[in-house]
């Protein structure tokens, strides 16, 4: 059966009318306002650290500064402590009675990832490990936080204390 091009046409036209008519029937997307409580006065502490691991995988670090800004960070589920694996390091607020106001995730410092050409002008990514490196970290500051300290996800080896004045 041979279609002639007028057919074809009115096909066509009837299928992207009825395409029309779906796509106007959709329920509209109500979208849930995620509420977020945000502090009077917020602030973010940017901290440098230095790290270093020895052959037998100990591991030491040292404050290099510490900067206190008014703001506040998005929430970023990438940051929660569920989400750490072996060589990551957490980061525990505590108030001045040291219970644990916050606890925040900092991937593996002495894991960088390094994309790279490859004779086939594609890019790929590779992994270096470090055995020695400075690197900073940003963290929204509690309004009652004393100090934090930092620690090995896997044993919770405390690495650092660090005392915070925010006056």
């Amino acid at each position: 059966m041979k279609l002639t091009k007028s057919i074809k046409f009115k096909i066509i036209a009837i299928l992207l009318v009825a395409l029309g008519f779906v796509q106007a029937c959709k329920p509209a997307k109500t979208e849930i306002p995620i509420e977020t409580t945000i502090a009077e006065n917020p602030k973010i502490i940017f901290l440098t650290y230095s790290i270093s691991e020895t052959a037998s995988g100990k591991r030491s670090m040292q404050l290099v500064s510490q900067k206190i800004v008014d703001g506040y960070l998005k929430p970023n589920n990438d940051r929660s402590a569920q989400n750490a694996v072996d060589g990551d390091l957490i980061c525990l607020q505590f108030d001045g009675q040291s219970n644990i106001i916050s606890r925040s995730l900092i991937k593996n410092p002495l894991k960088k990832s390094v994309e790279s050409l490859n004779e086939s002008k594609s890019f790929e990514t590779q992994s270096i490990n470090l055995n020695k490196t400075k690197f900073s970290t940003r963290i929204a500051l509690r309004s009652h936080t004393k100090h934090l300290t930092i620690s090995n996800f896997v044993n919770s080896e405390n690495l650092i204390s660090t005392k915070i004045n925010q006056e």
